[in-house]
Order: structure tokens, then sequence, then C-alpha cells
């Protein structure tokens, strides 16, 4: 059995679907799950149980501080297990745990330039059953992930805007991101009816919301904007809600709500005219708080505890009234 652990976002998604139809020739069960840095720990503790697993494929997923140590353990087992573990990813915060990461011997394929579906069609795109289409994919995953730019004609831009919006209406339904992998490699059709009809549930909601999100500016000043929305359901759409005030109003955007009775999750979006490196500082700030998170440069998401939340909101606001 090969199991591949994915990011649920675009680029995670056809980076698993480029493996996912190399694989295929290995005529063995593919199983696939879908994870955040921080639980990523708890399907390598499952996939620990079974004993016919013989590889593990971890893409598009940065290391969690918080939970490093845990996911350390389950590597290290998995590893002594015999099972080939296979870590391809662009996120910054891996680097921090390099030489834990060599000393188990996991094959690691790291590039802080591109997105991992990059790394991927770099090294294995032509070794798919269908490189044109595969292709395709390569570029979608790149424009979700902002590592590439499209303009608005472009065969492709309707169905990154149709899949990165059904992906929102519901972002806790993992079995709809695996079907559509297998959409993807199985049928080679880049989107189908349930993808379509999530789309316009999305498409609607996210206007309602954006409405609804003007009300709540906590703060604002000439360089960023705060706006809390934990008391409405929102998870799913708040990087689109952010990407639209960053657009709009040229700042840095901070968006709070909850997941869960226990935490708040702050989302950041950075416009590419401003120099904020929201990996490296949110990920700080919230380790005081015992939290932690990730991301990139222009684009990061920290989870708190969610008493903490007031004293995260002035600290914030600190770092960036004129002194």
């Amino acid at each position: 059995m090969i199991k591949i652990i994915t990011h649920g976002d675009l680029d995670g998604l056809t980076s698993a679907s480029i493996i996912y139809d190399i694989l295929l020739r290995k005529q063995e069960r593919i199983i696939v799950h879908i994870a955040q840095p921080f639980n990523l720990y708890t399907l390598l503790r499952n996939t620990t149980l079974e004993n016919s697993i013989k590889e593990v494929y971890i893409l598009d997923i940065g290391l969690d501080e918080t939970t490093w140590e845990k996911t350390y353990q389950e590597l290290k087992i998995l590893r002594e297990k015999n099972v080939k573990i296979h870590w391809i990813d662009h996120h910054v915060a891996t680097l921090n745990h390099l030489n834990q990461i060599i000393d188990l011997e996991i094959e690691l394929l790291f590039s802080l330039k591109g997105s991992t579906v990059t790394i991927i069609g770099k090294n294995f795109l032509n070794k798919t059953s269908e490189p044109r289409f595969y292709k395709k994919l390569l570029i979608m995953g790149e424009v979700g992930d902002k590592i590439r730019k499209i303009n608005e004609n472009h065969p492709l831009t309707k169905y990154i805007e149709y899949i990165g919006s059904s992906l929102v209406a519901n972002p806790s339904d993992d079995q709809f991101k695996i079907n559509i992998i297998k959409l993807w490699v199985k049928q080679k059709n880049l989107v189908n009816d349930e993808i379509l009809q999530r789309y316009e549930e999305a498409f609607s909601k996210l206007k309602e919301l954006t409405k609804y999100s003007k009300n709540c500016i906590i703060f604002e000043n000439e360089k960023i904007i705060i706006i809390d929305l934990r008391n409405t359901r929102v998870h799913g759409y708040v990087g689109k809600i952010a990407s639209y005030y960053t657009s709009k109003k040229n700042k840095i955007v901070f968006i709070l709500f909850k997941a869960n009775p226990f935490e708040t999750i702050i989302t950041c979006r950075v416009p590419p005219s401003k120099k904020f490196d929201a990996s490296k500082i949110l990920p700080q700030i919230a380790k005081k708080y015992g939290g932690g998170g990730g991301g990139h440069r222009k684009a990061a998401s920290i989870r708190i505890p969610r008493e903490m939340t007031e004293r995260f909101i002035d600290e914030l606001k600190n770092l960036f009234i004129p002194r």
C-alpha cells in the first residue's frame, strides 16, 4: 500500500494528482488523505498501525512547530518499520528541522522557488500518462498558490475559479477534495457537475460574507486592516475575503475567526508591494501565546488560544503604529 498525504488547496491537490498518476504503474493500492500541518501527526500515527504500508508521500505540508515533536516520533516509527517516506514541499518552516529529516533518511525534494507542484512538475511531469493534461494542473496549482499569473482570457482561468471556489463551500469535506484528485487522474476532466454546483453556492456565500465583513473592521490605519469575523461562520472563505481587501486597499489584511471553541485563527494576506514576511513574523508572535502556524511570506495563518486573542490584537496593532 502507498499513502499520499497532501494539503487540501489547489497546490496540494494538483501535486497529489501528478504523483497519483505516476504511482498507478506500481499496481499497488493507493490511499489519499488530506492534512494540515497541525494534524499531520495524527494521520501518520494511524499509518504506523497499517502493516501493509510500503511508502508515504507527504506533499505541500510545512512543519508546524507546536506539533513537530509528535510528528517526528511518528515519522521515526515509520522509518523503523522500513517505510519509505517522500517529502515534497516549499514552505520555509520545513527547513527548521532539516537535519532531523535527513537523519531519518527521508527523501526530501524542496525548493523555495515556486510551489510544491512546481517542484513535482520539474521532476515528474514527463513521467505522467498524459503530460499535456498534467501541465494544465501544474499551471492551476501555481496560480492557486499565487506563484504564477495568467490573464482573464486564459482558457484555464474559469476552471481555476470553479475549483478554487468549490473548495471553500465546505472546507472540511476532505472526501470531496480526494474525489477531485481521482476525477483528474482517472477521467482527465477538470470539472464535473458537483464542482460547478459547489462553485455556485460558494460564489453566493462569498458575496454575502464580503458585504458583512465591512461592518467587522475593528482597526485600520495606512498600513493594515484587522477584521474580526469570530461571530460568524466564515471558515473556508477567509482567504478570499482577505485577498479582496488586500487588492482593493493595498494594505496588509488580518482576519480573525474561529474554527472551534478553544482557538482563534488569524489569516493574513500581504500585497505584493508591501514588505512583511507573514510566514516568519506571525508564527513568532503566536509562539509567545502558546500557538503556532505558518504559510508563505505573503499568505499565512496561525492559531492561538482563544483567551489570548485580545493581547494578540494589541501586539499586532503596535507593530504597525508609527512611533
